[in-house]
């Protein structure tokens, strides 16, 4: 990259910041405003995260690499207000306002997931099951980011849940150690065990949106919904007779019930994280004109 080359820093939400020199970028990644998974994108080249570039290799241990620091915070303003208190059906009507615009794409999404991890048959439903656990972590990491995208007024698209690979470990590890713990947790008693899913009920919007680590991903989400974890609750329980109505439209509904689902569980998580604004680092928050 030539020493003319400009950069823009790509948000979580998708908002791009800049341009910037490469001396205004290597200011960002001091002051902590630019980690290793933070998106770049070049006048010249493809997209790539920072902890891959050369010219921040100094600054930066490689994208991946043990040590990684807090989560870039910049979700970015969602396309649909936020409320000013957690209310569970005026999360879910948002939620249905935002999914009724993409509602064959985002379906169509859930309706693949189901094609993926299960079937009609009893082998192809164990074979699911395997699927399930290999892959299931990276799919919701996808399914994440597309969701969290709606919220930030971006327009899906079907391959987007094919676009949490890059986190495909930690989303591996994360899937089979949340399902580990929290299966205990029901064996033991049912209630340890919801405060567990409820817990980690985040887990893969924040590997999906930060450089952390599958375990200090699950950390990060039970510091989101300590305090709010009753509500979350409550909010899960409005999903069954928001999946029972979808069920009712020739059980195709189900899948844009799902949807709507997600969507409300996003906008809690945008909720969320504007409570408890983490001292993590949040991105450049307005563009930086270049050097001249």
């Amino acid at each position: 990259m030539s020493g003319s080359e400009q950069y823009w820093v790509v948000a979580a939400d998708g908002k791009e910041y800049g341009p910037a020199d490469l001396e205004t970028l290597r200011l960002w990644v001091r002051e902590g405003r630019v980690v290793q998974a933070t998106h770049i994108r070049p006048s010249t080249g493809p997209t790539l995260y920072a902890g891959k570039m050369p010219e921040l290799a100094d600054l930066l241990p490689p994208h991946g690499a043990a040590g990684a620091g807090p989560p870039p915070h910049a979700p970015g303003p969602p396309a649909t207000p936020l409320p000013a208190e957690f209310r569970v059906w005026e999360f879910i009507g948002r939620a249905w306002d935002l999914v009724k615009r993409y509602w064959l794409v985002l379906g169509a999404m859930f309706f693949i997931q189901g094609l993926i991890i299960g079937g009609p048959n009893i082998a192809v439903h164990y074979m699911g099951t395997v699927v399930q656990f290999v892959i299931g972590g990276a799919i919701m990491v996808g399914i994440w980011r597309a969701i969290l995208g709606v919220v930030a007024g971006r327009k899906p698209d079907v391959g987007m849940m094919f676009q949490g690979f890059d986190r495909f470990a930690d989303a591996f590890l994360g899937y089979l150690v949340m399902a580990i713990l929290t299966a205990l947790g029901f064996v033991c008693l049912i209630v340890p065990g919801i405060i567990l899913a409820i817990m980690w009920l985040f887990t893969f919007p924040v590997i999906g949106e930060t450089g952390l680590g599958f375990w200090e991903a699950m950390r990060e989400s039970a510091r989101l919904t300590e305090g709010y974890r009753w509500r979350l609750f409550l909010l899960l329980l409005a999903f069954i007779p928001v999946t029972l109505l979808g069920a009712l439209v020739c059980c195709v509904g189900v899948f844009i019930s799902t949807a709507v689902n997600f969507t409300a569980l996003a906008l809690a998580y945008r909720f969320l994280q504007e409570k408890k604004r983490a001292p993590a680092t949040p991105g450049p928050a307005t563009p930086a004109p270049a050097a001249p």
